[in-house]
């Protein structure tokens, strides 16, 4: 009797043992759930672009809004020297980085919020900055979303943008010596035109 009371301790005991083995098995998943935090963990990221709008407490830059809380930290920069700015000094056409805490909102425009923004001061962003500043003045365009990273070619600067008014897409490039543009749709427009003649 004795060992048959042993045999069904040791049973109950191994039971209970592999009960509790159970149990971690899915908690291995539940560590797999950890993985977005993994994105949260990228802190420290950078966007480089072109403020195409400013309101309501936010700028855009390239396709994502960043919110701009009161104590942001703004600053100029020209080569390897910072000097402190405040936000006012932000302007449309202008050449920033912006430091931020990831992941972005999945919304289009994406959705951020701004920790730190840089004002670019050196010649060859100035001249973008004021490139693309002319155009969207001599255009009208007051809601501008550039898809993806302007792209510099000697004097010439291009890139895809969304008329958020319109909903249409153009490709512009524009020379930074004469601020004289061409858009994409309107060549294509000529084009179609010399076909049908």
């Amino acid at each position: 009797m004795k060992k048959a009371s042993l045999f069904l301790a040791g049973f109950l005991l191994l039971a209970g043992c592999s009960d509790d083995a159970a149990p971690t098995e899915p908690a291995e998943p539940a560590g797999n759930e950890e993985e977005p935090e993994i994105a949260v963990e990228q802190e420290g990221m950078t966007e480089e672009g072109f403020i195409t709008q400013i309101g309501d407490g936010r700028i855009l830059i390239n396709s994502i809004y960043f919110s701009v809380p009161e104590d942001v930290e703004v600053q100029f920069a020209e080569g390897g020297e910072t000097t402190e700015a405040v936000i006012s000094d932000l302007r449309t056409g202008m050449k920033v980085t912006t430091d931020y805490t990831g992941p972005l909102e999945e919304s289009y425009p994406m959705q951020g919020e701004a920790e730190k923004i840089t004002i670019l001061q050196d010649e060859e962003s100035k001249r973008q900055s004021e490139a693309l500043q002319a155009f969207i003045n001599e255009e009208q365009l007051s809601k501008l979303i550039i898809l993806g990273q302007p792209i510099v070619r000697g004097d010439e600067i291009g890139f895809l943008f969304n008329n958020m008014e319109t909903g249409d897409l153009t490709e512009v490039r524009i020379d930074m010596n004469t601020l004289e543009y061409t858009m994409g749709n309107e060549e294509d427009e000529e084009q179609a035109e010399d076909t049908e003649e």
